[in-house]
């Protein structure tokens, strides 16, 4: 185990720091795929970029795929699922349109963080948009959100004949995800983040026209 210019062992962190270590790893890895690519960036480099030691590294990841899958389940299609999770469930009976609306803006803001354009960006420059595990996390985010449709179905609160709950939550998320790609990159400008924003809006509204009762 080596001494750092700050004093500080390399190594295994202290157990104050412990917690804090996987995510600082997620954020450095992400910062050098981006700014290197994913097969530029070794594991090396993301566990020297915040001072620790491979084994320290290998301790909370298997390798630099499993950094990768932590960083897309983070960021990436699930994110919409965390966002779903935090919203006022009582919400989802009690006014289903304007849930609609909070899911779409609040995935929007989860998107429009500097962390997940850069994601964007890396799954573009590194041909990953037809990543296996990008495809799961989409399909495992329509699926949770299909769950909501179904019991909107139920309860009678849609339009007849639709379609299936995974068709609707489909329906409802692929052009805010394409709003995403187009504009909500890693050179994004406030302009292009704000017409993602606003894109998104229209959509989402012409959505709950279109579909509840």
């Amino acid at each position: 185990m080596t001494v750092t210019g700050t004093g500080r062992r390399r190594g295994r962190p202290p157990k104050a720091d412990a917690g804090d270590t996987k995510g600082a790893l997620l954020r450095a890895a992400l910062e050098l795929f981006a700014a290197k690519g994913y097969e530029g960036t070794s594991v090396r480099e993301i566990a020297r970029s915040v001072g620790l030691s491979e084994s320290v590294l290998y301790a909370h990841f298997d390798g630099k795929r499993a950094i990768f899958d932590a960083v897309l389940a983070q960021l990436g299609p699930l994110s919409a699922v965390t966002v779903l999770e935090n919203l006022d469930p009582s919400a989802a009976d009690r006014d289903p349109p304007g849930f609609i609306r909070s899911l779409v803006s609040r995935a929007m803001d989860e998107w429009a963080s500097p962390h997940s354009r850069q994601l964007i960006s890396l799954m573009a420059h590194d041909d990953l948009l037809h990543d296996p595990a990008l495809t799961a996390g989409i399909f495992g985010a329509l699926e949770h959100l299909a769950g909501l449709f179904g019991r909107w179905i139920e309860a009678g609160k849609l339009a007849a004949g639709l379609g299936s709950p995974l068709d609707l939550a489909y329906a409802l998320m692929s052009p805010v995800a394409l709003a995403r790609v187009l504009w909500l990159h890693g050179g994004g400008t406030p302009e292009d983040i704000e017409a993602a924003r606003q894109r998104a809006a229209r959509h989402a509204e012409l959505f709950v026209k279109t579909v509840f009762r």
